[in-house]
């Protein structure tokens, strides 16, 4: 075998910090790069967050338009090009799913042994919603027939795109959206704390909620669920971490209602283990959402977790205080089960840490099993 790195594609959208991003910047960070070495194919001409990262690990970064811009042939075309004049890859690993089949396409007609599908969440596994069901079972049937590979980062994200039987088939893997645990163990920090920051007494809860603002994270509902809460605990605080195109409509009902003071909105933050350290109870009352990988990042933190029961079972690890609840509830049911949560004492760091790693979620595992992925085809 060549003492040069295996070089793997992976087609994605962009690399701004999103869950599917995040997950493979953390994976590319704890890979034997001397093995393995990450190029990107991404469909934006802007900047993203990952590329100054990305160019210091080794790895390249390829500009494409959007296939529907470029129109099909167009980026086929654009695509072949690339794989030829900037390869040989070894490999082609495809995250956007829009584009999936016809990258996969590609890959096989120049004859790249491995083809990787891999399904992040059940909203990016169904597509957009204004396809109609024919174009969708269409792109679902070229990726199945055409990855030699199915991975999954949930049950719920591996049945919506490679159907129920998923695991039946030899192709299929689970690869969970793994965590660096090393975060959430003997903790000594130097930073000034959230409750420095924002002045808030250690004697006030913290309710805390991180996701975009987007109607899917149902913000309105947890508000008068923190309004109901405030009735009972009057100085406890809700912090909002994210942002997004709803985040003035929630900003607006939180004044109409009058208890700005009592909540923070922190925008988007990259110091999540450290604020989890200082929150007491996460609250989750998604529409749907998958399985979020901050309810694991919450469990290996020992936070308690309130949160809809839209979310499957799979995201409970048993590490501690975790409850299911209905969004037909009303909310004063779900501040009194904020309020339990509050008062719950957490599990200790290693039953949190065993927990997360008998699931599959540490990121050091993951990026192991992915290595093997790649290596065990090509030998």
């Amino acid at each position: 075998m060549s003492s040069r790195p295996l070089r793997i594609l992976h087609q994605i959208s962009h690399m701004n910090q999103d869950s599917a991003q995040s997950f493979i910047m953390k994976v590319y960070r704890n890979m034997d790069r001397s093995k393995v070495q990450f190029d990107f194919v991404v469909h934006t001409q802007n900047p993203s967050d990952y590329d100054e990262e990305i160019r210091a690990l080794g790895g390249r970064i390829f500009h494409l338009g959007k296939p529907y811009h470029a129109g099909r042939f167009g980026y086929l075309f654009d695509l072949k090009a690339i794989i030829q004049q900037e390869g040989p890859f070894q490999a082609i690993h495809s995250h956007n799913m829009d584009a999936s089949g016809f990258t996969l396409l590609i890959a096989r007609f120049l004859g790249i042994p491995i083809r990787i599908a891999h399904s992040h969440s059940l909203r990016e596994a169904t597509f957009s919603i204004s396809q109609n069901k024919m174009s969708r079972w269409f792109k679902k049937n070229m990726i199945r027939r055409l990855a030699t590979s199915w991975v999954g980062s949930s049950q719920t994200a591996s049945q919506a795109l490679f159907g129920f039987q998923w695991m039946n088939d030899k192709r299929g893997k689970m690869l969970r959206n793994g965590i660096d645990l090393s975060l959430y163990t003997n903790r000594i920090t130097t930073c000034v704390s959230l409750r420095e920051q924002l002045k808030i007494p250690l004697d006030e809860p913290i309710v805390g909620h991180i996701g975009r603002f987007s109607a899917v994270k149902n913000h309105r509902y947890l508000i008068e669920v923190f309004e109901e809460l405030l009735y009972r605990l009057p100085n406890a605080r809700l912090i909002l971490i994210g942002d997004g195109a709803l985040r003035p409509q929630i900003e607006a009902i939180l004044e109409q209602k009058g208890i700005q003071n009592r909540v923070h909105l922190l925008g988007i933050r990259e110091d999540i283990a450290e604020l989890l350290q200082e929150i007491d109870v996460l609250a989750l009352p998604s529409f749907e959402d998958g399985l979020p990988m901050i309810l694991i990042e919450a469990q290996a933190a020992g936070v308690p977790c309130v949160v809809s029961d839209a979310l499957p079972d799979e995201a409970n690890l048993k590490a501690g205080f975790f409850a299911f609840l209905s969004l037909e509830q009303d909310a004063a049911i779900w501040a009194q089960w904020l309020l339990k949560a509050i008062r719950s004492d957490r599990a200790s760091e290693e039953i949190r840490i065993r927990a997360v790693q008998q699931a599959g979620y540490d990121i050091k595992e993951a990026a192991t099993e992915l290595e093997g992925v790649y290596m065990a085809q090509i030998g």
